[in-house]
This record gives C-alpha cells, sequence and structure tokens, in this order.
C-alpha cells in the first residue's frame, strides 16, 4: 500500500524531537523522560488509550518489580516504581500477590489508562491515538528522517530528530531493514486471550489452593467433558470486588504451530480461537471451582495477548546465562529478578532467580548501526529464554525510561545511538535527576 504513496504529496504535520511508536509501559516511560530532559515528545498509539499489553492485552499485573526466593522484597524503582505509586493512590491495585516465589500486582485497566494519561499531560507529551505507523524513510546519513502515519483524517508525515521503537514488534526497526528475528529458529511463545470474571465471591475463592485449579483443569481435560488446552493457570483478584483476572489460555493451531503476532491471519484465527477458550475455561471455573458459581465472563483483552514477535539485533545481545546467571553488567539501565516464564506450545517452562537478579545492558535496545533510532520494551535484542524473563512491564518501564534519557543524550551531544555507553547514560541521568530502576 505505502509504495503507491507519493511521499511528496503528503503533508508533514509534526516535527518533534523525539517521536515514540507505541504507547505501552516501555512507551510511556521513554516519553516521560524525553519531556523531562527538554525533548518536545510525540508518541503514537494506534488505540485510543495507552497500556499495550498490560491493557490492550488485558494481561492486568506489573511483574519484575520484586525479589524471588527468600525474604521478597521490592528490588525495581525509578519510574516504574513511580507509575506503581500512582496506581496505588487511585486505588487502581491490589496487594501483591503470589507468584511461584515471587510476587506480582494486578492492577485496574481504566486506571492505568488515567494514570498515563494525566503523567502525558502533566509532561505536555502530545499523543496521537487511533493513529497506525506505515513506514520510516532514511536520508543519505542513514537517520530516519520521516516517517510515514495514517491517522482517522488520513496520511501525514512526521519529521522526528530521534525515534523510539516501543512498539513491542520493533516495527520501525523491521520497516527500514534492520535485522530483526523470530525467537528460537522461528518460535515464539503463545499467545493468550486473557479475560475477567465479574460476580466472583471473593471470600470463597480466597480459600482456594492454586495447584488444586491446576489439577482439577487436567482432570476436567482429560474427561472429556471441557475442551482446556492449557493446565497450569493464574488467577488474580482485581481491585474491584468481585472480579478475577484469568490468565488461562494457550492459543496454538491444532497441528501445534504458534500463532505469529506480526501476521493478519494468524492474530484473527488467535482472536477468534482465544475467545471460544475464554468461553470454555469460564464454563469450567462456574462449575468446578469454589466461588465462581454465580460469575459470569466480563470480558476478554480487547486483542489477544502477544509475549513475543520480533527481536532486533542489537550491540548487545542478552543471553540465557546472562540470566542464569544474574550477571551483572556495570553499563546495565534495569534489573530483573522475574523468573523465565517461558509459554511454549508444548509446555510451560519456569525458572526461578532465587535471591538474586540479573541486569540488562542499555546496548541490547540499540540496533547494530543504529544512528538517531532505538528501541525499548519486548523487542530489546535477547536469546529466546531470557526474552522471557526480560519482557514483563517493570523492566519495560526500565528499557523506556533510559531510552528516552538516551535520546536527550544523543541528541545534545550529536552523537549517534551506537556510539553512547550505558555508563554515559547513566550519567546523563543522575545529571537530569533521573532516577534509574536502582533508585528509590
Amino acid at each position: 500500500m505505502t509504495q503507491d504513496i507519493h511521499l511528496a504529496d503528503i503533508p508533514v504535520r509534526y516535527q518533534p524531537d523525539v517521536c515514540i511508536i507505541g504507547g505501552g509501559a516501555a512507551g510511556v516511560s521513554a516519553a516521560i523522560a524525553a519531556a523531562r530532559c527538554g525533548l518536545s515528545v510525540l508518541i503514537i498509539e494506534r488505540y485510543g488509550f495507552c497500556g499495550g499489553a498490560s491493557v490492550a492485552g488485558l494481561s492486568g499485573t506489573i511483574c519484575g518489580l520484586f525479589s524471588s526466593g527468600k525474604n521478597i522484597q521490592q528490588i525495581v524503582f525509578g519510574f516504574a516504581d513511580e507509575f506503581y505509586k500512582a496506581l496505588i493512590r487511585r486505588n487502581g491495585v491490589t496487594a501483591p500477590v503470589p507468584f511461584g516465589k515471587t510476587v506480582l500486582v494486578p492492577h485496574d485497566a481504566f486506571s492505568w489508562k488515567r494514570t498515563a494519561d494525566d503523567l502525558l499531560q502533566l509532561h505536555n507529551c502530545q499523543v496521537l491515538y487511533h493513529t497506525q505507523f506505515l513506514q520510516a524513510s532514511l536520508n543519505e546519513s542513514g537517520n530516519v528522517s520521516s516517517l510515514l502515519l495514517k491517522g482517522m483524517d488520513g496520511f501525514f508525515l512526521v519529521n522526528p530528530r530521534f525515534v523510539i521503537d516501543a512498539s513491542g514488534d520493533a516495527e520501525l526497526v523491521y520497516s527500514i531493514g534492520t535485522a530483526t528475528y523470530y525467537g528460537k529458529n522461528g518460535n515464539v511463545q503463545t499467545p493468550t486471550m486473557i479475560f475477567k470474571m465479574g460476580n466472583v465471591d471473593m471470600a470463597s475463592f480466597s480459600r482456594v489452593d492454586p495447584d488444586s485449579i491446576n489439577r482439577k483443569v487436567a482432570q476436567a481435560h482429560h474427561s472429556g467433558k471441557y475442551k482446556l488446552p492449557r493446565h497450569h493457570v493464574y488467577l488474580f483478584p482485581l481491585p474491584h470486588s468481585g472480579e478475577v483476572l484469568c490468565n488461562m489460555t494457550k492459543i496454538t493451531y491444532p497441528d501445534g504451530r504458534v500463532p505469529i503476532g506480526t501476521n493478519s491471519e494468524d492474530m484473527s484465527f488467535a482472536e477468534m480461537d482465544g475467545r471460544r477458550q475464554a468461553e470454555e475455561y469460564a464454563r469450567f471455573l462456574t462449575d468446578e471451582i469454589d466461588g465462581f458459581e454465580q460469575a459470569y465472563l466480563n470480558d476478554t483483552g480487547c486483542q489477544v495477548g502477544i509475549r513475543q514477535t520480533r527481536s532486533i539485533e542489537g550491540i548487545h545481545k542478552l543471553s540465557n546465562e546472562d540470566v542464569l546467571q544474574a550477571k551483572k553488567y556495570k553499563d546495565a539501565i534495569c534489573l530483573s529478578s522475574w523468573p523465565i516464564e517461558l509459554h511454549g506450545a508444548d509446555r510451560l517452562q519456569i525458572h526461578y532467580l532465587d535471591n538474586d537478579y540479573y541486569t540488562i545492558p542499555f546496548e541490547s535496545l540499540v540496533p547494530i548501526g543504529a544512528t538517531n533510532y532505538m528501541v525499548a520494551g519486548r523487542c530489546l535484542s535477547a536469546e529466546h529464554e531470557a526474552l522471557a524473563s526480560a519482557r514483563v512491564t517493570a523492566q519495560c518501564f526500565g528499557m523506556g525510561y533510559a531510552a528516552g534519557a538516551a535520546a536527550a543524550l544523543s541528541l545534545q551531544e550529536k552523537l549517534p545511538v551506537k556510539n553512547i555507553s550505558g555508563s554515559a547514560v547513566a550519567k546523563w541521568m543522575k545529571s537530569k535527576k533521573l532516577k534509574n530502576a536502582y533508585e528509590q
């Protein structure tokens, strides 16, 4: 479609210092950091709200704030903590709830949207909702010089000085031909259609052993009474009384292939099969689990939840060993104790980092050869298993905040981002009084 569009005929509507593609946790945090460094900011978001997978996909939890193992405590701070506390002030979160050997924080989707709106407006960030990124153009120096977008009123161009790809799918990077890859030999994690149950008797539900639910799911599936392909499930109480978030489905084709989140045909299958599965799991819950006798399926996410699509080939690739050995880099921009939580077509694998953490180097956000663009969020450069740990919300907040600061440093010093080190970004953040993920 874009090949038939003559760019010379398309109006240039915006010329921001930094344009951010995607308004999820990484995009919002990147925007706030860049604005706090004095840059003009434009966010492009295809939905009518910010939140990314946390809201559109209804993942509904802040993962990665806390340690794992004994003496669980919050270890990630900075902007992730700032956003978390803003949600607390809105009564938009529950208390932390157990997740294996660590904890996570369920949140209300509306509170996430409003918190993002308020922060972006407070920092004079311009947001274009209902707007799609289509294609980027490079100039002779290899800089991204323009972005072709489609809004509700037609096509237009943005000429940014710097671009942060927080799309989750490396859309910008892919559009200009920079190297990307999918998972492990093309295999990615399975999508999940998350749904909410309303009118749950929370007192009864709170007494149910989560392991007993897993056993009952498996037994019910094998009995033939229900079709429940995933047997390790998660149910979390939401801030509003009577609502439970249900992360239960596993979407694959009948032959075991995993739908790809950047393919329209695959996504269409995943959306329909995900809704069918959500209805089946809801039927199981009302029939078999205490507290759900009078419950009903409230809603699903407005899109199926995607864990993984494209990753960039970065200057540094976060390796599986980096995670497993809890490696700590001096030039890191955030830390994580979230387990490797790998949702495969055949099974779920979880490996915890007991009483330790690893760090994510800044260079894993920088595509090889990048000048005035970089990524933030789940499309970072990482091996398949490592990504299954690094992709979660608190770490996306940290990556985005560092990317926003790096954009300002790159523009002020007139340095291509490929020549900027993580230690320089950390020093710059300190000079601008931007707390990184280590600082309370």
